[in-house]
């Protein structure tokens, strides 16, 4: 075969599934120019551009489209073999997990802590994303599996494989001493014994995160089918950020509750209790057919994550939420 190692076939599929040279050598803990260089190899082997690197940053040529699929069976293939060398028939190889925003911090504690001690032959590929971008990877094949938030009232893709894991309570959450913009109280509390009616949404301002977050897209839904329409605020992204403008009555917010018990400004904040609405999200792991040879490892995860979900004296309990 050409001199072609291995290791730039990875670093050029790191470069087209983090879409820029940056956000590979981030990946792959490169510096920029090493990421350079090894595409540029890569190229020299194949005698093909790969990147055009008249866009700023780089793009995939159509010959580099091409190329990425046989790039990953090569890979693929290599894992199998060292699956191999397993000797017991054991699970081995690169797995590729993709965790939605809100659940990363907390999936990547026991559950990732169990599978490498089940599987310590398995090597792990973590990112996070919004849940419409972790699907299309699982779709591509960029990632093995994926897990993800998706509103109760949908089901995940039938072209994946899914197994639903838990259930994750969302929280509409006011500053405790200001009413934000738009709030209809009508001298109610908006407490558990006063719940607001749904109504009183409709023209409150919200503090979210950017479009793309589950949260975002469930108020959204909520409030077009009541026919109103969604006042955002202020788009941000990281709870402390978020948590800080809603405290000072910016606007409302979709946050888990762990995320206020945890924050520097939860003696500001209060959940507010609205009559008849349920925010919660599914608790999905997807994955692809292609990734198969990985099941054990994967199913193994998909058992660790329904137990943390489900364990009250855990992490996750009836008093925690988690954010989508």
């Amino acid at each position: 075969m050409l001199g072609i190692k291995l290791s730039e076939i990875a670093t050029f599929l790191a470069v087209a599934e983090a879409g820029s040279i940056n956000g590979a050598a981030r990946r792959l803990n490169l510096t920029q120019p090493a990421v350079t260089r090894q595409v540029q190899r890569l190229e020299a082997e194949l005698g093909l551009i790969l990147l055009d690197r008249r866009s700023k940053p780089p793009v995939l040529t159509a010959a580099g489209r091409d190329a990425i699929e046989q790039c990953r069976r090569i890979l693929d293939a290599v894992d199998d073999l060292k699956a191999l060398g397993a000797g017991d028939g054991g699970t081995a190889g690169r797995l590729r997990l993709g965790f939605a925003h809100g659940v990363v911090d907390l999936a990547v504690t026991r559950p990732i802590d169990d599978l490498r001690t089940a599987f310590p032959m398995v090597a792990l590929q973590i990112g996070s994303g919004w849940t419409g971008e972790l699907i299309d990877q699982v779709r591509d094949g960029a990632l093995d599996a994926a897990v993800v938030l998706i509103d109760q009232d949908d089901q995940p893709p039938q072209d994946l494989q899914a197994v639903r894991v838990g259930t994750e309570p969302v929280w509409i959450v006011a500053a405790a001493h200001a009413t934000p913009a738009g709030l209809i109280l009508n001298g109610l509390a908006g407490d558990a014994a006063h719940p607001l009616p749904v109504e009183a949404l409709m023209k409150a301002s919200w503090v979210l995160n950017p479009e793309g977050c589950g949260y975002h897209m469930v108020i959204q839904r909520h409030l077009e089918r009541m026919g109103g329409r969604l006042n955002v605020a202020a788009e941000v992204l990281g709870p402390d950020i978020q948590l800080s403008l809603i405290a000072r009555g910016v606007g409302l917010g979709l946050v888990p509750g762990r995320r206020v018990a945890q924050s520097a400004a939860a003696n500001d904040l209060r959940q507010l209790n609205v009559a008849g609405l349920n925010l919660s999200l599914a608790v999905w792991v997807l994955r692809s057919s292609l990734s198969s040879r990985l099941s054990p490892a994967i199913d193994h995860l998909a058992a660790s994550l329904a137990i943390l979900w489900s364990d009250p004296a855990g992490d996750v309990g009836a008093d925690t939420a988690a954010e989508a």
